[in-house]
């Protein structure tokens, strides 16, 4: 049962989600305490229980698609039943934590937060090929919980800068599992902008996002003030190297080699300037 929580509830990609919520609070608090605690917490149940929802919500899409169809609703090994329980569960206890943090702002937001995925962004894939668009949102909350739990105000040039690189990040991360799997999409009638735009069209248009993301990773490196060489020389050297696969996505098609590195980028970024922030 437990491995099909952890499939049902996303626990990878959840996990990597409240991740963005340690960065954030690292980066605006320069200390990494028992105050995290809790923040942590309340994004990673919420992670959870979104991601067991989506499931819920889409177990007779996800039955039609050869990438999805063994997940455990729809291939039998967890009922809607104990799926809804267990969704209600990790949302619950998400809401209790981050009482702790905002009070009725945090539930407030956690509200919100399961409107825009559940409802908008989950329904919206059935008809527009945009939807992408509250995904890469979403993505901006996880940190944005990080750095007002602080007391920090989210409107300091640090946190927009912030905020702008997760946002871009998302959309070539979409677009690339969409040039990948956008067969297996549209069998299961939903739309897809790899069809709307054409294939080379929205690989040109991902190739310039990815670069967007690079720019915004390197102006996070200038509005934090990084100065250490060491740190300097890793991010300067792999932003070199994802340029180079970046550049390459074009003539060798290998949509998830690219989705992987933006994603590592991302992740060794968020390190780099997380221990630029606690040591130096």
């Amino acid at each position: 049962m437990l491995k099909n929580i952890y499939i049902l509830t996303k626990f990878p990609l959840s996990f990597t989600v409240s991740l963005s919520c340690v960065f954030g609070y690292i980066l605006a608090a320069h200390n990494f305490d028992l105050g995290l605690i809790y923040p942590f917490l309340a994004v990673l149940f919420l992670a959870l229980g979104v991601s067991a929802l989506n499931q819920v919500q889409e177990y007779k899409k996800d039955a039609l698609m050869i990438r999805t169809q063994n997940r455990p609703i729809p291939s039998g090994k967890v009922s809607v039943i104990e799926a809804v329980v267990i969704t209600a569960s990790l949302i619950l206890l998400s809401f209790v934590c981050i009482y702790f943090v905002l009070g009725i702002k945090g539930i407030l937001l956690f509200a919100l937060v399961i409107v825009i995925y559940n409802l908008l962004y989950t329904k919206a894939k059935r008809y527009t090929i945009y939807a992408g668009v509250y995904g890469a949102v979403l993505g901006v909350i996880p940190p944005y919980i990080g750095w007002i739990s602080t007391g920090q105000s989210a409107l300091s040039p640090e946190f927009i800068a912030l905020g702008l690189f997760y946002f871009t990040w998302q959309i070539p991360h979409f677009w690339l599992l969409n040039l990948k799997y956008y067969k297996d999409y549209e069998n299961a009638g939903f739309p897809t902008i790899t069809k709307a735009f054409g294939k080379e069209s929205l690989e040109r248009i991902t190739f310039i996002w990815l670069l967007l993301t690079l720019i915004c990773g390197t102006f996070l490196i200038v509005i934090f003030k990084v100065e250490s060489l060491i740190i300097l020389s890793l991010v300067l050297s792999f932003s070199m190297y994802i340029l180079y696969t970046i550049f390459n996505l074009l003539k060798n098609k290998n949509y998830i080699y690219n989705f992987i590195h933006i994603n590592i980028y991302m992740l060794l970024l968020m390190i780099l300037l997380s221990i630029n922030s606690l040591y130096l």
